[in-house]
């Protein structure tokens, strides 16, 4: 059974016993018909699910992607889908390449929360991405991370995700951004002047993360490898530092990485590899933002050191105003790369809403490279269900 059969179950049983409440306002009859129904889905669906889709509707009624499996359980599904119109700089000579495609909108996100004894929770999540959009492509795999919550003590995961470091210092200027990379200027140890440079930020990882009153801590230990034969592991290491009052949020946040990481590499040929070469050691960011009504503001300062010991630096804004259903965003970034190898980069773009957790978007950048390399221009639409 697919997701969306899924949802159009628990909203019809939702609906059901609603019904069954409005004309007999008695509860034994409500359960009576919640039960008859069930039974009846079950003889001709053959499907354990039922039940579980049973419980959700008469707890959550036509709320479907949020499901109390049990009253200790809690299951959500989340989708988004989108696509675009895409003009990118593909080459140094200037070379523009023009797509419709999905823009990286095109992803499912499962969670699980298992409430224990004594408060402590088990959680478990994976994401899978399915873009760009092509027939009979593979599914690649995104997030992964499961373990426990437990109350004072925190947060213990363990997987391939976005560390808390990535999510909340290198990624701070992006927040706005709706689609593929047209509103996004160079991400630190990501992306150098158009290029991925694919730091480890996103490996394998064992990560804990804790909060006391105003203040956050992560610690997040990334797993990778001395040398290409996989077989002598190297560990590196991110501590990240939150502090909130309000609407106001700071984070300051290093990293030490080791030199090879686990990544899945195809080669032009088809080979594949599985590892990556790290182009940096360490890596240090101190990032800002502030809520004021209907305007966000945010800033960045981040430094990493490559493996042949030049400093690399980037500083830089963002700011986002929300006008009824329109968003509007505009980021600027200074990038140094050694040398001669400095840019002003800056990026700029609106969405509009027009009906709940779907957007239409225009979104532009230049990163101030030669020949235009990176710019982007696109337009889209992208929808959360």
């Amino acid at each position: 059974m697919t997701v969306r059969q899924l949802q159009r179950h628990a909203i019809f049983m939702g609906k059901f016993t609603k019904l069954c409440t409005f004309f007999t306002r008695l509860r034994w009859v409500t359960l009576t018909c919640s039960v008859a129904f069930l039974i009846f889905m079950e003889f001709f669906m053959m499907k354990k699910t039922a039940i579980a889709l049973g419980i959700a509707a008469m707890t959550f009624g036509a709320q479907a992607a949020d499901w109390m499996v049990t009253p200790d359980h809690k299951f959500e599904v989340n989708a988004d889908v989108g696509a675009c119109f895409q003009n990118l700089v593909t080459s140094t000579a200037g070379q523009v390449t023009s797509t419709v495609y999905g823009c990286s909108n095109n992803q499912i996100q499962l969670k699980s929360t298992k409430t224990l004894e004594n408060g402590i929770k088990l959680i478990g999540q994976i994401e899978v991405d399915f873009d760009p959009l092509l027939d009979n492509d593979l599914v690649k795999a995104d997030d992964m991370r499961v373990g426990f919550d437990i109350p004072v003590w925190g947060k213990l995961v363990a997987g391939q995700f976005d560390s808390f470091f990535e999510d909340n210092v290198s990624e701070a200027l992006g927040f706005w951004g709706v689609g593929d990379i047209a509103a996004y200027v160079d991400e630190p140890i990501s992306f150098v002047a158009g290029d991925k440079s694919r730091g480890a930020v996103k490996s394998k990882a064992l990560e804990y993360y804790n909060k006391y009153e105003n203040f956050s801590l992560a610690i997040t230990l990334n797993a990778g490898y001395q040398d290409t034969n996989m077989y002598t592991p190297m560990y590196g290491v991110g501590t990240t530092l939150g502090y909130k009052s309000g609407d106001f949020q700071m984070y300051f946040g290093s990293v030490v990485l080791p030199a090879y990481y686990s990544d899945t590499v195809q080669a032009s040929s088809g080979a594949l590899t599985y590892y990556r070469a790290n182009p940096y050691t360490n890596a240090t960011g101190l990032t800002a933002n502030y809520t004021m009504g209907n305007t966000k503001v945010a800033g960045l300062v981040y430094t990493a050191q490559t493996t042949a010991g030049v400093m690399y630096n980037w500083g830089g804004a963002s700011v986002e105003q929300t006008i009824d259903a329109w968003k509007f965003g505009f980021t600027m970034q200074n990038a140094n790369y050694g040398g001669s190898k400095q840019y002003s980069q800056y990026s700029a773009g609106a969405n509009y809403t027009f009906v709940k957790n779907a957007r239409v978007y225009v979104e532009a950048r230049t990163l101030g490279v030669a020949n235009a390399y990176g710019d982007a221009f696109e337009v889209g639409m992208k929808y959360t269900f």
